[in-house]
């Protein structure tokens, strides 16, 4: 049923190439057979659920953009996802818009979590495309907002005003903000974040 809700969505953006698979197995038969140019992979399938599905084909040596689909925003599962090789994570809420926001991001070698997804809790996830940045220690939803609004280009003295907060306090956020992220100047971390779609 997911599935072919998935495929209408697909076929409303122009795709008309599309095969649907019950199971995993049946997955990795086709890509042997053939490569796709991108692969949608159910979190729970029979015979091979999707992140075991996904380690399957990354092992394999496939590169293509795989997306994942759940109606879970469980962050063990994205966590888990993202450092299979997932390239998005899509709640089965999805319209077709998302998805084509999704496809649009993997096609530019970014990261995509869907806005159905609690985004304070996937803020361990590894999204950067070279792997160097990886937060061990989430991001609470405070230093979310904050990294937010340096991103949006706001001063310290700006977010502070704004948030009604200290400048002192604002600046013992950014610092522990530039400390998960392991970078030592604020033109950095803002660099840092857009560019690994943080914010």
């Amino acid at each position: 049923m997911v599935a072919q809700g998935i495929s209408s969505l697909l076929q409303q953006l122009g795709y008309t190439q599309i095969r649907i698979f019950t199971n995993g197995e049946e997955v990795l038969k086709a890509c042997h057979a053939k490569a796709p140019a991108m692969v949608f992979l159910d979190i729970y399938m029979p015979e091979g659920d999707g992140i075991s599905t996904l380690r399957k084909l990354r092992a394999s040596g496939y590169a293509m953009p795989v997306i994942m689909l759940s109606m879970t925003a469980d962050k063990k599962y994205i966590d888990t996802s993202m450092e299979a090789g997932a390239n998005a994570y899509l709640h089965k809420s999805c319209d077709a818009n998302e998805i084509s926001r999704a496809i649009t991001a993997v096609e530019q070698q970014k990261k995509y979590i869907s806005d159905a997804v609690n985004y304070v809790n996937t803020s361990t996830v590894k999204v950067s495309i070279n792997s160097e940045y990886y937060l061990k220690e989430a991001l609470t939803k405070r230093e979310v907002e904050i990294l937010t609004l340096y991103c949006d280009g706001l001063s310290t003295e700006e977010i502070a005003r704004k948030l009604f907060l200290s400048s002192a306090t604002v600046d013992t956020h950014k610092k522990k903000i530039m400390q998960k992220f392991g970078v030592s100047t604020l033109s950095k971390l803002v660099a840092v974040a857009i560019k690994n779609y943080f914010v």
